[in-house]
This record gives C-alpha cells, structure tokens and sequence, in this order.
C-alpha cells in the first residue's frame, strides 16, 4: 500500500473513498488520515484537486474557502449554522462538547491532541459570568493557561496562579489556575467565591499513584464546598471517559463523549542504523517503503520545527549534543532582537557567564542557534522563557522529556522519539499528537511527521493502537493496606475530611508537632537566624562556631521527621535533607536564584583552594606545570542529587561522578539539581512541615521571630510589602525593584506612586495587570 501510494498507483480512488468515509463517520480513521498525508507529499497537484473537499468532510469549517462544488457548499452551511447558533465557527466536535457543557452539570470528554482543545476552553471562559477554577497537572501548563486567559479578561477579572483573596476593590470575577496540591486553599473562601465552572484539564492526572488522590480528594471536596459549579473533565486519548463521572458518583445531569475526529494526518517513519529511513504504517497491513531523503534535514532547511523526545539522563551527559549535532549544524545563528533578549535574561536569571570559570551554559549556548533544551529540572522561570521563545517561533528544534507534552500547546512539523522504554502508552499518544501544526491556513490540508527508531517499530505500533482506559474505581476507595506508610497520613485525611488547611497538614501531623515538645529546638534556631525582624546575613551566619551551625541544621532535620509517622529516615533521605539545609538559609537570607547558585558554585568547585593556587602562581611560587598538575588534582565535592522525601526507596546519587575534578564542572547541572532542591525538597517537602512547627510554637510562645523565620522560609522575604506582591502573583526576581514604586498595597488593591516614568517598556508591562 504504501509503495502504491508513493508511485501514485490508485490515488485518485483512495482521495474518493477517504472523502466518503469521512462524510459518513467523520475524521476518525487514522490510516485514511495517513494515506491523505502520504498522497499530498508526494503527489500535491493531484491532492491540490480534493484539498478543499477533504477540509470539508472533515468539519474545518475555519480552513473553508468559496465552495467550489455542491458538497463543499453543503458543509459550509453547515458550518454557518453551526456558527449562528453558537456565535463561533466551531468544529462539530467542538459544537458537541460546547452543547453539553452549556446543559449539563457533569460533562466528561476525550479528544485527540490537536483537535482545538484549547479553543472551546478560551471560548468557555469568556462566556462564564461567574469565578472559574481550572485545574491543570503541572505549573508549566498552568503558565500555559495563565499566557492565554491573560489575553482574553479584561482587568476586572481577578487571574492567578494560585488561591488568594486580593484586589477586591478592583475585581468583578475570578479565575484561579492550580495544580490539586495549590487547590486545598480554595476551601478556606467557600463563602466569599462564587465559584459557576470547574475545568479540569488533562485529568488523567486521577491515574497517577500518589497524586491520583490528591486529584480525586479535591476533586469530591469541590462538590461538597460547590455544589451548584460545573465540573468538566477533559482528557487526550481516553477510551473511557464516562469513567471519571462513575467513580464520583456524578451521574445525574450528566454526559461524556469520547471523540475520535482528528485535525491533522500523520506519517510515521523508522530510521536504521545507517540513517536511512523507511516509511512504515501502524494503522494499516502495509509492507515498508524507502524514504528517499532525510526528512527531519529536510524540514529543518524549509524552516520547519522538530521536537526530539529524550531521556533527562541522555540530555544531562550531553547525548543530545552528540547524537543530533548534525541536525544542531543545520539551525543558523539567532539574529532577531527579541530572540537575543529572552536569551539574555536566562543568562542574567541563572548567572552563567563565558568570562568566569566553570559558568559556562552548554543550553544557553544551543538557544543561541534557536535549539532549546526543556525537561521538569529546568527551572520554572527559565521554561516560561523556553515556551516563550517556542510559541513566538525562534526554536528550530526542541530536546524534551514528558514535561513538554502534559498538554501545552506547541505543535511541531517533526517529532523524533529517541526512546520509549519507560514512557507510559498515554504519554506516547500525547507526543505523536505533537506532530503536526493545526493551522489556521485557508484551503490547507495539515499533516506531520513522527520519527522512531527501527527496532522500535512492532512496540510502538502495539502501544499505539491499544486502547488507554481510566480505572472505574478513586484510589480513594482502595484498601489503605496498599498505601504506601508516608502517605497513610495524607489518605486518611482525605477519607475523614481532618486536612487543616491553614497549615497545609493532616491533622494527624499536626497533633504530632503539637506534642513533640519543639520550644527549646526552635527557640534554638531562631536565636541563631534572625535578628529582631531580620534573617542574619551571610557573614553572620559564619561568624556562629561550627558546633552551632551543625546544632541548627540537626535541630532543623528533627523538626521536620516529627510530623511524620515514623521516626526516623533512611541514610539517603538524610544525605538529602543535608544538603538541603544551607540551600533553605541562603533563601532565608533573601538570596535570589543566581545568588544561590554562585554560592553552591563556590562550594562544590572548592574556590578558596583554586584561588590559593592561582595567587601561589602570581607570585610565582609555582610554576605553570606545577599549577596545572595541582589544579587537575581537586576533585568536585560530594552532593547528592535532588530527590522528593520522605521516600524510603530513594538513592543518594551523586551529582557529579565521586573522581570528576573541577575542571569538568557541568554548570547546567548545577542549574537544574539546584532547583530541584528549592522545588522539590524545600518548598515541597520542608516548607510545609516546618511552617507549620513555627506556627504552633508562635501560639504557645507570641515570639513574633517565629513570625519572621516563617516567612522566610514561606515567601524568601520578610518585607510585607514584598509578601503582598508574590500574593498579587509577581515574580519573586522582579518584586524588590517593584515595591519602590508602590504607594500602597493590601487585600484591597495596589496604589502605585504617580510618577513611573523612568521604568522601562518591559518594567511598565509588568504593572500593567493592576494599572487602574
């Protein structure tokens, strides 16, 4: 079939049968989809004929021109009836799911990547009168959602990424963008938010092992505190999406559909060990058939993109660069102005620089040619930035793990899997969905290409074409014998409704820190740290004798075991925790991300020895040989990688290789390993714990130092000012340069002072969100 097509035999039948299949059924088919693909690329004057007809029969009403035969002309009336009665030129997919939503309470729905999705959602949100919740599964979609709601409110509707009961003289409406775990706050303003729609995005998020509680958990506590809100559960791929209903027991006023119409064709390619390319089909029984060019090259010289699925590992030991650097080669240097300037605030942000030693960003280096790197360590600022630079069409070819494909919306002409080992099937689905941009071109038939390696091809086309299916059942209502022991404490709560909210605890923890006697430890700590209403600086902080220091970071560890249910951790969850700690003061002491860095830098790159034996050379005390010899002998100094905790199976792996002297010094490493402590390990699994420990020791004592150290830990600063800021959602880096132009900020609103006429455009664009 394959080499028929491609030699042209029999096309002219297959365009006339595909067109009345889809008039039938719809664009359901994948392999007639494929074969469409397949005849445009090789044969484009004979598909330029059908073109039209085919965007027809597939319901793009937005892609239509003048008809051009009587079939075109009844689907354009179809397509502008659909558009009088909904007041948009709507998919019938779209139509459906829109009609559903408008009538029903409970609506559940699946669809393809690429079928306008994102859409129906913007057109939700536009029509909602009342405060909207959207709940995505991970921060870099919600700053996803947060670009695209931005443009669609006016200022009078409240949008945050996080809970928080602000700006009230200035707000008509809300919507709130939150993972589950950001959701719990909303309970606490069930009387003063009006909550009419409850979107949750990509929630098959209910399947993953710990997670999947939490997702359920709120998602049945915000029936109990909403009870008259629309929930609307939307999924990629799911052959069951009624599922998400019966397992809440939504089932009055309710509907689901699973659809399978896709938008846009795709052609599938296995690459040999050679290079050399053959098409091969995992929709249809077809022989293979040789690819005559290197179509990723080929897409790339045409000024296409290609997104390249890539194990972390393989990017962290720079297999990316070595396994792709000839398609690297084939992207020009990046000349446009806005380009260069996204790169040099990553620069700034993460403080990599050429001139000093071992500072140099191999990712930064890349962007420079528009290929750009973007996996779940890269720090939540520098992916914005990454998406940014994606979206506005500077990247030429993205390297990325899963974290790219958890529902935003950056399409590529070329998706190259390097390896699917350890991908689940659902995640697989996603990233072919990737392949291929849904334009809005008139009269344009859109298709990609997805790329795998050869002895892949029987896996992959198994995995494909399997169905993927939700559990009927909440983990919720599973055994707690199959609870893993860290987190019984969680699931509890959830069954018996004992969260406290206010400290983001179970009840159960809480208990624990109440009556584990923490005064004296604490009172410990805050005698060492902080000084009236102040962190002590870093000099200080060295000025206290060793033994103390130690004190505090061993009083530190014992607060946080004690809200757990056992009393102890493992010798890897406490190599962890370790390393940790000096990260959690420099952030105490106010340090800003690249602060962090430089400080970690200094410590693991041993820079009091290099700079002994740089003066040692100066003073010619050594010779050059000497120094060299000497300087190729320090080794980097231990540190455990970043791991979530508590965990009793984690490994304490180390973050450089035992015998890796300094002069191989990744600094990317250091990026990504640096922000996984701060995300994973301080605000994810410390901050809580610890907050909550001064909390309690705050109402037994009034030591308003408590207070202080609190904060610190919570918001990085003590200055309300700067506090009332990051609660208005800016930017931690850019809220010390703010709070000089605010007059006045509190619940109610900001009142910026009269004269800002020496910020800058991108300064005044910042503010401009609560400029009245």
């Amino acid at each position: 079939m394959l080499s028929k097509i491609i030699q042209g035999i029999g096309i002219r039948e297959i365009l006339d049968r595909s067109i009345r299949e889809f008039h039938e059924h719809g664009p359901v088919d994948l392999g007639v989809l494929e074969k469409l693909s397949l005849i445009k690329i090789h044969h484009p004057k004979v598909f330029a004929e059908y073109e039209s007809k085919v965007l027809s029969v597939m319901g793009l009403f937005y892609k239509l021109e003048k008809p051009k035969s009587l079939l075109e002309s009844i689907y354009q009336n179809l397509g502008d009836t659909i558009e009088d009665k909904f007041g948009k030129p709507f998919t019938p997919m779209q139509a459906s799911a829109f009609q559903s939503i408008s009538t029903r309470r409970f609506y559940s729905f699946s669809a393809p990547t690429s079928t306008g999705k994102s859409h129906l959602f913007r057109d939700l949100i536009g029509e909602e009168e009342r405060d909207i919740v959207i709940v995505v599964p991970s921060r870099a979609l919600i700053a996803e959602f947060y670009s695209s709601v931005i443009g669609l409110v006016s200022k009078e509707v409240l949008v945050l990424q996080f809970v928080e009961n602000i700006n009230q003289h200035h707000t008509a409406r809300r919507i709130f963008i939150i993972t589950p775990e950001r959701g719990v706050e909303l309970f606490k303003y069930v009387d003063v938010f009006d909550v009419g729609l409850f979107l949750f995005d990509e929630a098959q998020i209910s399947e993953e092992p710990i997670r999947g509680i939490s997702f359920d958990a709120f998602v049945r506590r915000t029936e109990r505190a909403f009870p008259d809100a629309k929930k609307v559960f939307a999924h990629p791929f799911i052959a069951n999406p009624e599922a998400q209903l019966s397992k809440h027991n939504f089932i009055e006023n309710s509907d689901f559909k699973n659809f399978k119409q896709s938008n846009v064709g795709k052609v599938y390619l296995s690459r040999n060990e050679d290079g050399t390319l053959a098409y091969f089909s995992p929709n249809f029984e077809t022989d293979t058939a040789d690819c005559e060019i290197d179509v990723l090259s080929q897409t790339l010289i045409n000024g296409g993109t290609a997104l390249i699925y890539i194990s972390k590992s393989k990017i962290f030991k720079g297999g990316h660069i070595v396994g792709f650097g000839q398609y690297i080669e084939l992207c020009p240097f990046i000349t446009d102005k806005n380009a260069l300037a996204i790169i040099e605030l990553l620069k700034k942000y993460i403080g990599a620089s050429e001139g000093q030693f071992g500072k140099h960003s191999s990712f930064l280096t890349l962007m420079e040619r528009g290929v750009v790197v973007h996996h779940g360590s890269m720090p939540l600022k520098a992916r914005l930035l990454i998406e940014q630079f994606v979206r506005d069409g500077h990247a030429k070819i993205c390297f990325a793990t899963a974290t790219l494909v958890q529902g935003i919306n950056m399409p590529f002409d070329c998706v190259w899997i390097d390896n699917f080992h350890n991908m689940r099937d659902l995640t697989l689905k996603n990233l072919i969905g990737r392949a291929g941009r849904t334009t809005s071109r008139k009269g344009h038939f859109d298709y990609g290409y997805t790329i795998i390696n050869r002895e892949n091809v029987a896996t992959f086309t198994a995995r494909v074409s399997s169905p993927t299916e939700l559990k009927p059942d909440s983990k919720l209502d599973e055994d707690s014998k199959n609870i893993p022991e860290d987190f019984s404490d969680l699931v509890t709560a959830i069954k018996t409704d004992t969260f406290n909210d206010d400290l983001h605890l179970t009840d159960t923890q809480v208990q624990r820190l109440s009556e584990s006697n923490l005064k004296s430890d604490l009172r410990f700590i805050l005698d060492k740290l902080i000084d009236g209403d102040k962190a002590i600086g870093g000099h200080q902080y060295y000025e206290i004798k060793n033994s103390d220091r130690k004190k505090i970071k061993e009083k530190l560890k014992k607060v946080y075991i004690t809200h757990l249910k056992r009393t102890s951790l493992t010798k890897a969850e406490q190599t962890i925790l370790s390393a940790s700690i000096p990260l959690l003061l420099w952030r105490v002491q106010g340090k800003s991300f690249s602060e962090t860095l430089s400080l970690r830098h200094s410590y693991l790159t041993h820079r009091d020895d290099r700079r002994a034996l740089h003066r040692k050379l100066r003073e010619k005390l050594i010779t050059q040989e000497e120094f060299n010899i000497e300087f190729n002998k320090i080794k980097i100094e231990y540190s455990a990688r970043a791991e979530s905790i508590p965990n009793k199976d984690v490994r304490a792996i180390p973050l450089f290789g035992r015998s890796t002297t300094v002069k191989d010094f990744d600094y990317d490493l250091l990026v990504y390993d640096t922000y996984d402590y701060l995300d994973k390990v301080i605000s994810l699994s410390l901050a809580d714990p610890l907050c909550a420990a001064l909390t309690i020791y705050y109402e037994q004592t009034k030591d308003e130092r408590a207070k202080v150290f609190k904060n610190f830990i919570r918001y990085g600063t003590n200055d309300e000012v700067e506090i009332w800021l990051l609660k208005y959602g800016f930017d931690p880096e850019d809220t010390e340069w703010i709070s000089k132009y605010v007059h006045h900020i509190d619940e109610n609103g900001i009142i910026f002072v009269d004269d800002l006429s020496d910020l800058d455009d991108v300064q005044r664009a910042t503010l401009e969100r609560y400029m009245y």
